[in-house]
């Protein structure tokens, strides 16, 4: 039932209110009616069956929607011929039409309200908490929506965050889908939010459950690019032994080559952590995704393109493959050739810029351009080359 209502409180944020006043107009005509039974036994025969048939098609198998449109269209089939004809049938049926009329108008306030409310930046912020992770359509839909009204939602998903982080109880999601939404829309004043939670709201000294504070700091990279590296350096060296993965699989994704020179001389104890009993599945394949990028990557984006959001299941980036044709695997584990890296992506990061171009066969060759003569970035570098 809650993965059925986050979704619908999306796409139709009426239909939780649309279906109080159904079931409270039920009960009204069950009172005013006269089936079979009168009084008590009119409602035990008839009104508990149907309401508790109500419940039973309207709120998890989702055709509330179905439901609820018909039933409008019988108010409007009982109320405007009464009053087209304006004949005395209205008299005679004041109290039924009353209702009806009433319900009909409700009905139509509350989609106007609810709706433009949930189109509103406070009502997107707040969704934003309550789709599951296993909706990453609708995960994308809401944040794509605040990330297109550019600086202006700012303020208000800072002063949420705030209020988030201020709870004792952080749940992932919210946390995490704000700091994104910081980071593409990637202004100096989001850029100065993110900078202040990393670096005062992130505590990595024990070895607490991090799920949020890993993405956040990736998303902080990921924003930011090399103006990160002195927080995140800061942060790897305050963090606990079982916590440095985090720091360091957010400087690769700086793309800074005194970054990456720091995490690969730490991959020693990256491998050495899969290997242990505490490091759970999310966080083993974080590690994975940062090495085999290390390890394949052609590019600077190639570098921050790993889908760690999405099996951290957080409902972010779904995307399986990048553009110089990595194929993400969350079991990968080839030895890495830690000299060849360095002298790797220093041929890609050191220079100042990088013309794309495609060889005789189609494949993309990055080629540093600068005052150097030419060089071609390296294939994947691994051990066994």
């Amino acid at each position: 039932m809650n993965c059925v209502n986050s979704v619908t409180d999306i796409h139709t944020p009426f239909l939780n209110s649309l279906i109080g006043v159904f079931f409270g107009w039920l009960l009204i005509t069950l009172i005013f009616n006269r089936p079979l039974s009168t009084g008590t036994k009119r409602f035990y025969y008839f009104g508990v069956p149907v309401f508790a048939l109500g419940f039973l098609l309207i709120i998890p198998l989702g055709v509330g929607l179905i439901v609820l449109f018909s039933w409008i269209i019988y108010l409007l089939y009982r109320v405007l011929p009464v009053l087209i004809r304006k004949d005395e049938t209205i008299h005679k049926n004041l109290i039924p039409f009353s209702v009806n009329a009433l319900a009909l108008s409700v009905s139509f306030i509350l989609i106007f309200v609810t709706t433009t409310q949930a189109n509103s930046t406070p009502g997107l912020i707040k969704s934003l908490g309550h789709v599951s992770p296993f909706y990453p359509g609708t995960v994308h839909s809401v944040m794509s929506r605040l990330i297109q009204r550019g600086p202006e939602v700012v303020d208000p998903l800072s002063k949420t965050l705030e209020q988030t982080l201020d709870r004792e109880y952080i749940s992932p999601f919210l946390p995490t889908r704000i700091a994104y939404c910081l980071s593409e829309i990637g202004s100096p004043q989001a850029e100065a939010v993110l900078k202040q939670v990393v670096a005062e709201e992130i505590d990595l000294s024990d070895n607490e459950n991090t799920k949020w504070e890993a993405a956040v700091c990736c998303l902080y990279a990921d924003c930011t690019g090399p103006r990160a590296v002195p927080v995140l350096q800061e942060l790897l060296e305050n963090s606990d032994e079982k916590q440095q993965f985090i720091p360091l699989c957010a400087l690769v994704r700086t793309g800074d080559f005194n970054a990456i020179e720091t995490v690969l001389e730490h991959v020693d104890d990256l491998q050495k952590q899969l290997q242990q009993p505490f490091t759970n599945r999310g966080f083993a394949a974080m590690i994975r995704l940062t090495l085999q990028a290390l390890a394949e990557g052609q590019s600077p984006e190639d570098l921050k393109a790993s889908p760690i959001y999405h099996r951290m299941l957080l409902g972010l980036r779904p995307d399986h493959q990048t553009q110089t044709g990595i194929v993400w695997n969350q079991q990968w584990d080839a030895e890495l050739d830690i000299a060849a890296l360095q002298d790797h992506w220093s041929h890609i990061l050191k220079q100042k810029s990088i013309v794309e171009q495609q060889d005789a066969q189609g494949n993309p060759v990055y080629i540093i351009a600068g005052d150097t003569p030419p060089v071609e970035a390296r294939k994947p570098v691994l051990e066994n080359d």
